[in-house]
């Protein structure tokens, strides 16, 4: 029977009474690894996906904008038109 810290008697009955072991922190240690590496690779598909997303953003705030450009040209376009064809 191995002996644990706390006592032999009282270490049966307390559930917070442990040996760690260095195979214990070791495996710990490359789980801990495994799950950033995880993360990352997870983290660089998102930002991927993010300047993806925010090139198609940007793409349809140019047109918002050069909408109403295009409108105020056009409606100026129309009363040349019409000032042409009343003076000319």
């Amino acid at each position: 029977m191995s002996r644990r810290p706390g006592g032999s008697e009282g270490s049966a009955t307390n559930p917070f009474s442990a040996v760690v072991t260095a195979r214990d922190v070791y495996d710990a240690t490359r789980e801990t690894q495994s799950d950033v590496r995880h993360a990352l690779t997870r983290l660089t598909v998102l930002e991927r996906e993010h300047e993806e997303f925010r090139s198609r953003l940007d793409a349809l705030e140019r047109w918002r904008y050069a909408l109403p450009l295009t409108g105020f040209s056009a409606a100026l376009a129309g009363l040349g038109a019409v000032l042409s064809a009343l003076l000319g």
